[in-house]
């Protein structure tokens, strides 16, 4: 696996160095501009916040949507398990 060249993003004043793997640079690129849409978002919202606060709600906001999205996932997939489990309770009881 090679790797690519390294990328360097400014966040919030901050110099961000990434290397990333060879399929990956589309992601890291995706994750910057997250994070930079959700600060001038903020920033324009709330613009007597300070960097420090505008980094944690960011990070607290991108968590809880991560957290919402796990959530929903597991929910899913239950139902779906349980969906399929109702399925072949009938079709094991059609065969017979």
């Amino acid at each position: 696996m090679t790797q690519s060249q390294e990328v360097e993003f400014s966040v919030l004043g901050c110099k961000v160095k990434y290397r990333p793997e060879q399929n990956d640079s589309h992601i890291a690129k995706s994750v910057i501009d997250l994070v930079v849409a959700e600060i001038q978002q903020l920033k324009i919202s709330r613009p007597q916040l300070r960097d420090t606060d505008v980094a944690v709600l960011v990070a607290l906001k991108i968590a809880t949507e991560k957290l919402q999205l796990e959530d929903e996932y597991k929910g899913n997939i239950l139902k779906l398990e349980g969906t399929l489990e109702q399925a072949l309770e009938s079709l094991s009881t059609q065969a017979i």
